[in-house]
């Protein structure tokens, strides 16, 4: 795999569902309202009483190592979408190349043609329904992840959400909802097109894929990650990505390549 594109995606509430370096006191911080993060951020530390940084008193790296509560339903994603042809395929992309061979430019260029296809997916395939116990658990993994956090901070639940993310109980449930039907939006979509296409996770995928998210995200080890997510969370994110690598190479890309004069004029613009 070029990057585990949607590990942040799919586990995002599971791992850091607070900005990095922790929640930002009310008007301390623009963002403080987000209700989702990103498992790609890293933790920064908390000072301890001597004012040095410590892992022990880091509550947003205990939360992120933290177990989700219960195992992930499993679903048949075709009878949440109704995916009759294969539109899917060769899906049209024209964007400019990567900038360099570096790899954020790569990055940068293939998170490009990923957003291409999803953008492309929402507009040919609308979800019908959002399987019931599916939702509850992506939302319930969500509050159970900031529960946590406010168990180590010392407050209650509202205590936390008023001083640290700028909302109540009844915003909070919402946003939370929202963000887990978005989540499951692009999950429904991968999953039926590889229900449709036969594309599943081996053993060996399964293995080899959780080193390399241990490595990615900071885990001791591929079995430390395990101990934190059940097995059908890690095999739905690699089943994700491994139906993205599919579309990739499916996709018709055509790169937008500017000539010397067509540059110029874009520079002379600028000015």
């Amino acid at each position: 795999m070029k990057k585990e594109r949607l590990f942040a995606c799919l586990l995002a509430g599971l791992l850091a569902a607070v900005p990095a370096g922790g929640p930002a006191l009310a008007g301390e911080a623009a963002d403080a309202a987000a209700a989702s993060g990103t498992a790609e951020q890293a933790a920064e530390q908390q000072p301890d009483e001597s004012g040095e940084q410590t892992e022990e008193n880091d509550p947003e790296a205990e939360a992120a190592e933290a177990p989700a509560a219960g195992i992930r339903p499993e679903y048949r994603a075709l009878d949440c979408v109704e995916i009759s042809d294969e539109a899917y395929k060769g899906i049209e992309i024209s964007l400019y190349p990567a900038a360099d061979s570096s790899e954020e430019a790569q990055n940068a260029y293939w998170t490009e043609v990923d957003t291409a296809i999803m953008t492309r997916l929402f507009n040919l395939y609308p979800v019908k329904e959002y399987p019931a116990a599916l939702l509850e658990y992506v939302t319930g993994s969500l509050e159970e992840s900031y529960r946590q956090y406010a168990d180590m901070y010392g407050l209650d639940f509202g205590q936390f959400l008023s001083s640290y993310m700028n909302m109540d109980e009844e915003s909070f449930l919402r946003e939370t909802d929202e963000a887990a039907k978005q989540t499951l939006h692009q999950e429904i979509l991968l999953k039926a097109i590889a229900e449709k296409e036969n594309l599943t996770v081996s053993d060996q995928e399964f293995e080899d894929g959780c080193a390399q998210y241990a490595v990615k995200y900071g885990y001791d080890s591929a079995d430390a990650l395990k101990a934190a997510f059940d097995e059908p969370t890690l095999r739905i994110s690699l089943l994700m990505d491994k139906t993205l690598d599919f579309l990739e190479k499916e996709a018709h890309i055509h790169e937008i390549i500017e000539t010397e004069s067509e540059s110029e004029s874009a520079t002379e613009a600028e000015f």
